[in-house]
């Protein structure tokens, strides 16, 4: 049995390698897989029988850190009269009666897009982990950071959270709110008028979950959580900052907004069409003390098409 679960964890290897290795790259630097980082991976593989045939994964180690900037920008007209959230019809001398958009377009640039890297990664080691973010590892996110509500709307389309940390969220209403995270760590939170309470989540998640209230249903958000803090939301300009991305390794990323979360389509970054499916792409592998600046834009078929 043993030589068994041994010959079948090598024929998983070089089924693994052959995949990595193999795979028809992305035109230029952006998805083509680096032959180099796939063989220091495959080689830091070890395999250790056990009675359950486990497979025990060493991570290369990075060269050291990089900064990614970039700006997130659509292609055309996305026709947002679609994408508008259910109408206000209670509170009214509190809800706004703005019309609460789910896809945000300023001078082209889209708000609310979120990017996350989507690979391996080890917490609290300095090599992957800078210690800027391990000191933010369990805080409290609470003050411009917190999640909070006004006039009946989720001030954040999109939030994203480590594992550890504890988010606040605020109810800054005259009327009484509640907040219904369906996450791994699902809740029902009651916040009463100009009242906050805290959320921790226990488990990293693959994708943002909703968050909604029972008693205004127009309202609407979402929320991500992972074990690390490899994520940018866009802002109002579509701008966003990843600071400390480890070099030397695979850079498996998603991007994600709550109109066209999953599927294929095509976006440019740089300059270069790439193929995303289910919202992942590849970086390329960056060097120490690098600042790469990524233009990314998305045509606005991908969002009008959606629905």
């Amino acid at each position: 049995m043993k030589s068994t679960n041994r010959t079948l964890g090598l024929t998983l290897l070089l089924g693994m390698a052959c995949m990595l290795g193999c795979q028809r790259g992305l035109p230029g630097s952006f998805g083509d897989s680096n032959e180099m980082n796939v063989g220091d991976v495959a080689a830091a593989f070890e395999l250790e029988s056990t009675a359950g045939g486990a497979v025990e994964v060493a991570l290369p180690d990075p060269t050291g850190f990089a900064n990614i900037t970039g700006k997130i920008t659509v292609n055309g007209n996305i026709d947002t009269s679609k994408f508008v959230s259910y109408a206000v019809n209670k509170d009214a001398n509190v809800c706004s009666s703005e019309v609460n958009r789910r896809v945000q377009v300023n001078n082209n640039g889209l708000q609310w897009g979120l990017l996350f890297y989507d690979g391996a990664f080890e917490a609290g080691n300095d090599k992957w982990d800078h210690p800027e973010y391990q000191a933010q590892a369990s805080a409290l996110l609470d003050g411009d950071l917190a999640f909070d509500q006004k006039s009946c709307i989720f001030l954040s389309r999109i939030k994203a959270m480590r594992t550890g940390q504890t988010l606040k969220i605020l109810n800054s209403d005259t009327v009484g709110h509640n907040a219904k995270l369906d996450g791994l760590t699902s809740a029902n939170l009651q916040i009463g008028a100009g009242q906050s309470v805290d959320y921790k989540p226990g488990f990293q998640e693959s994708k943002p979950f909703g968050v909604s209230c029972s008693a205004h249903p127009w309202m609407g958000s979402y929320v991500i959580v992972r074990d690390n803090s490899l994520y940018a939301v866009s802002g109002e300009d579509g701008t966003f900052e990843i600071r400390n991305v480890p070099t030397g390794v695979e850079l498996p990323f998603k991007f994600w907004h709550e109109v066209i979360p999953s599927g294929s389509f095509t976006m440019t970054v740089n300059g270069e069409d790439v193929s995303v499916s289910r919202g992942s792409f590849t970086l390329p592998t960056l060097e120490a003390g690098q600042d790469l600046e990524l233009q990314i834009s998305i045509n606005a078929d991908e969002f009008n098409n959606a629905l």
